[in-house]
């Protein structure tokens, strides 16, 4: 018992002792990825900008949308909801594609995924400005609530990074989890309250939709940028419960296998 309260203590210990290491690597992980693009991060704009506006189109044009500020509304849901999918997406081949480090250093290797967290979480930053200015095109107030907004980021830090320990360790012995995830997270994001409201929904599938604790992370984002509201405290309260579990049980998890990745990589 106490060698697992160490662990988990551990757990927790690593995203600050090894802060600086985790952000160096995060920056340098997207510097690879956008080098040798014309418009190099600014691709982290243009990316969820240009899926806005698609859905936009979809939504307000097609299927004639009325509510008051739709597009705020969408891109408020959908932001956090790409942090979410990337990090899992790379999450997932991120002990396999890290051989290297994985046989050789002496580090951690749980670093690995919370650098694909945090990468996804700076895409997701510079994303906010762009969400500032749809907030005052479409006057949406935006005030107290705010101050909630780090506490809303460290829960989906420690959800998304215990998802990413599970799918990470699933893939080192089954290298086709990471098309298995791709299409779940295709078929959660239509599950989410991030197109539409779960009030145009029965109250059976409502019902359905909260089952997900992921809703409540959206509902949270959209109650301080959309509904400048703050977040329900019982969201609050269930997501930080959601967090700790899902983050301990993903870590411990991760940790009783990493001994085989590096046979296994």
């Amino acid at each position: 018992m106490s060698q697992k309260l160490s662990a988990i203590k551990e757990g927790f210990k690593i995203p600050i002792q090894y802060r600086h290491l985790i952000w160096i690597l995060a920056l340098k992980e997207l510097k690879i990825r956008y080098r040798g693009s014309a418009f190099g991060f600014f691709w982290s704009i243009l990316n969820p900008l240009l899926l806005l506006l698609i859905y936009v189109f979809v939504f307000t044009v097609i299927f004639k949308a009325s509510a008051k500020a739709y597009p705020v509304y969408l891109f408020v849901g959908l932001l956090p909801w790409n942090w979410f999918a990337g990090s899992i997406n790379e999450s997932t081949m991120a002990i396999v594609s890290s051989g290297a480090f994985v046989s050789k250093s002496t580090l951690p290797s749980e670093i690995l995924i919370m650098v694909k967290v945090l990468s996804n979480f700076i895409n997701y930053v510079l994303s906010l400005p762009v969400l500032l200015l749809f907030i005052i095109i479409f006057g949406v107030s935006i005030g107290l609530p705010l101050i909630v907004f780090p506490v809303i980021v460290i829960i989906q830090f420690l959800i998304t990074c215990g998802i990413g320990f599970f799918v990470a360790t699933w893939e080192v012995y089954y290298r086709d989890m990471q098309h298995i995830v791709m299409n779940l997270l295709q078929f959660l994001f239509f599950g989410m309250p991030i197109m539409y409201f779960e009030q145009q929904l029965p109250l059976k599938a409502q019902k359905l939709i909260f089952l997900n604790p992921l809703a409540y992370l959206i509902k949270s984002y959209q109650s301080i940028f959309y509904y400048n509201w703050f977040p329900k405290p019982f969201y609050l309260a269930l997501l930080t419960l959601v967090a700790i579990v899902v983050y301990t049980l993903g870590f411990l998890y991760f940790r009783s296998h990493k001994e085989e990745f590096p046979e296994l990589v």
